[in-house]
């Protein structure tokens, strides 16, 4: 596992807003996936005051984080946005990794 060398990180609000308005998106218990398929590679991770205080947002940040660098290069390129739901932290790591796998393989974007 290594960092996110390959991916630009979203920054300002108007880039999530964009994400969020022209992507696809795939609801799973634990997170919300987005995509948009671009030419660039870019992600972020996000999570609500919903989920918990900071210390627990972080963590679901963090797990879905080790996620995305496990699988990121089974992924085309484009723009992926993770955010985190409210029940996140009470999932097993392994059934969050399989629920977030079966999300980008139904958004069409894992390399043939």
């Amino acid at each position: 596992m290594g960092r996110l060398k390959d991916y630009e990180t979203l920054k300002a609000t108007r880039e999530y807003s964009y994400v969020y308005n022209h992507a696809k998106k795939w609801h799973y218990e634990g997170a919300l996936v987005f995509y948009n398929n671009d030419t660039a590679k870019r992600v972020g991770f996000t999570a609500s005051k919903k989920v918990g205080n900071a210390i627990k947002r972080n963590l679901a940040k963090r797990r879905l984080r080790a996620i995305f660098l496990e699988i990121q290069h089974t992924l085309q390129n484009g723009v992926y946005v993770f955010v985190a739901k409210e029940k996140i932290n009470h999932i097993p790591y392994d059934v969050l990794k399989k629920g977030i796998l079966w999300s980008v393989k139904k958004l069409n974007c894992v390399k043939e």
